[in-house]
C-alpha cells in the first residue's frame, strides 16, 4: 500500500540519521579517551556530574522515541506534522547533550582550538535544534495577525507559508554568519545566551498561545509553557550563577541538575495531551 511504503521510506531516513549521528558520537568518545581519563584524574567532582547528564539524555531520548512512535501512529505521515517537529527538536536537543557532556569532559584537558570546534558545532545544533519551534512559532504569530484587517492576506495558506520559510530563513543565516565570525570560547559562551534566550522567549509565547486558543492539542501547552518558562529563567540566571560559583565541576554539576528537573517537566508537557472542555 502507498500509505505503507511512505511511513516505511519515513522510518528508513530516520534510522539512518540517527544511527550515523550515534556512530559519530561514539567516534568522538572514542578518539579522545585519554583527554577524558585525565579529566577525570584532574578535575574534582567530575564523575558525580556524568550520571546526572546521562539520566537527562536518557529523559530526552524516551521523549524523541515516544513523538517518532506517535508520528509514525497516524494514518499518514507529514513533515510539518507537530509530533514530527517535537520529535526533530527533542533528537536534536539529545545529540547536543551528548556533545556538551564531551565538552564538559574535555574543556580542561584539550587544545583550545578543539574545543573552540566543538562549541562551534554544539552551537550549530543549537540553530538547527530551534528551527522547528521557531517554525511553529512565526506561523503562531502570523496566524494571530491574519485576524488583523491590515494582514488579512496572511489568512491565505500558501502565502503565510512563504512569509514564515523567509523569516526562517534570514533567521538561520544571520546566526550562521555569526556562528561562523565567532574568534574564540569567550565570543562562543556570550553568542550562546544571546541565541538561546529570544528563541525561549518565542517558545513560551507559542505554547502559551496554544493554551490560550485551545491549539496544540497533541501535547499538553500549559505544561509546556510552565517547562520552557523555567529553561528560560535558567539561561537567564545561568551566568549569575557561574560569575558567583566560577566555572567549575559544581557550577556545571548544579546546572546539570536544575536542567535535570526542568526536562522533567518540559517531558510531562509533550507525553500528556491538551485536555480542552468543550464549550
Amino acid at each position: 500500500m502507498p500509505k505503507s511504503n511512505k511511513s516505511i521510506f519515513y522510518k528508513y531516513i530516520v534510522l539512518i540519521f540517527v544511527c550515523s549521528s550515534m556512530i559519530g558520537i561514539v567516534l568522538l568518545y572514542a578518539t579522545n579517551i585519554p583527554a577524558i581519563m585525565e579529566t577525570f584524574a584532574r578535575v574534582e567532582g567530575a564523575f558525580i556530574g556524568v550520571p546526572i547528564i546521562l539520566v537527562r539524555i536518557a529523559i530526552m531520548s524516551s521523549m524523541t522515541f515516544y513523538m517518532f512512535n506517535r508520528w509514525f501512529a497516524q494514518e499518514e505521515q507529514f513533515p510539518d506534522d507537530i509530533p514530527f517537529l517535537f520529535a526533530v527538536f527533542l533528537l536534536v536537543l539529545t545529540y547536543g547533550k551528548a556533545i556538551d557532556l564531551f565538552g564538559n569532559l574535555t574543556f580542561f584537558t584539550l587544545e583550545e582550538e578543539f574545543v573552540l570546534f566543538i562549541l562551534k558545532v554544539r552551537f550549530f545544533l543549537l540553530i538547527v535544534d530551534l528551527i522547528p519551534m521557531i517554525f511553529l512559532s512565526i506561523g503562531m504569530i502570523l496566524f494571530s495577525l491574519s485576524y488583523r484587517n491590515k494582514f488579512k492576506k496572511l489568512q491565505n495558506e500558501s502565502y503565510l507559508n512563504r512569509i514564515r520559510e523567509r523569516f526562517i530563513f534570514f533567521i538561520v543565516i544571520i546566526e550562521i554568519i555569526v556562528l561562523l565570525m565567532a574568534p574564540d570560547i569567550t565570543t562562543i559562551s556570550l553568542l550562546y545566551p544571546i541565541v538561546a534566550i529570544p528563541s525561549l522567549i518565542t517558545i513560551v509565547w507559542l505554547f502559551n498561545f496554544a493554551y490560550k486558543h485551545k491549539k496544540l492539542s497533541q501535547v499538553n501547552p500549559f505544561i509546556l509553557t510552565v517547562g520552557f518558562g523555567a529553561l528560560l529563567a535558567s539561561q537567564i540566571f545561568r551566568p549569575l550563577m557561574q560569575l558567583i560559583i566560577g566555572t567549575t565541576a559544581y557550577f556545571i554539576i548544579l546546572v546539570e541538575i536544575i536542567d535535570l528537573i526542568v526536562f522533567g517537566i518540559i517531558f510531562v508537557g509533550f507525553y500528556m495531551k491538551a485536555n480542552y472542555s468543550v464549550e
